[in-house]
């Protein structure tokens, strides 16, 4: 991932371009697949262990590039995805006897970026920023059956859901070759920071800490298919 920032920066910065640039002004549409990992923290609970999440989504992105006579290209795209970056999770790994179990996913997400590049033969690296928008679900349940021992689940076992809609920002760096006048391909690494997620799960067992909130954080590798228009 740090390589792909690396060389997409190192070709933006560099002065010399192929012959036969190809024109990346205009629209284009395409599909997308990604691999994501990251991290989910219920900041709410002191307790609470940090939960790794990973996945794969897919989706479409579509956008608008200008060009430029010294071969700078300035871009916008939108694109949204469906999948699900997650962990299921026992609280038993991290405690022998905790009979807790749950859920944290993103399992859709929207995006806009603004992006900066420079045309370099068929090639074109760019790096970028932008907002998102994103699906969370997390639920939470309590379970004496996960272990052999416990003085959890006191008053009740449970289970409960909910989601929230979060906003949050990014980065990305990517770099993309042209096959012919309507097709590209490339390959984009993205870092996302979601904001707080302030959802309600509650606990019978310990109903003063129903209020959580969750704070997550992923990067994901994604490839690209366009079409030019």
């Amino acid at each position: 991932m740090k390589a792909l920032i690396i060389t997409s920066a190192a070709l933006l910065l560099s002065g010399t371009a192929a012959a036969a640039t190809p024109d990346w002004d205009g629209f284009y549409l395409g599909a997308q697949a990604s691999h994501g990992e990251g991290h989910s923290n219920d900041r709410s609970n002191a307790n609470a262990s940090e939960k790794s999440i990973r996945g794969f989504t897919g989706g479409m992105q579509g956008g608008r590039r200008w060009q430029f006579d010294n071969n700078v290209v300035v871009g916008v795209e939108g694109a949204l995805s469906f999948g699900s970056i997650q962990r299921d999770w026992k609280e038993r790994e991290h405690h022998q006897y905790s009979p807790y179990y749950g859920k944290d996913a993103v399992t859709r997400s929207g995006t806009f970026d603004v992006t900066l590049g420079r045309a370099m033969g068929r090639w074109l690296p760019y790096v970028g920023a932008g907002v998102t928008v994103a699906r969370q679900e997390f639920s939470l349940g309590c379970d004496k059956s996960l272990v052999e021992a416990t003085n959890g689940c006191r008053v009740a076992e449970f289970e409960t859901q909910r989601s929230h809609t979060s906003s949050g920002s990014h980065a990305v760096a990517g770099v993309l070759y042209r096959f012919n006048d309507r097709l590209s391909a490339g390959a984009e690494y993205r870092r996302t920071h979601l904001g707080s997620s302030p959802v309600t799960l509650e606990d019978p067992n310990y109903p003063v800490a129903a209020r959580r909130s969750f704070h997550t954080d992923y990067s994901s590798v994604t490839l690209k298919l366009n079409y030019h228009f």
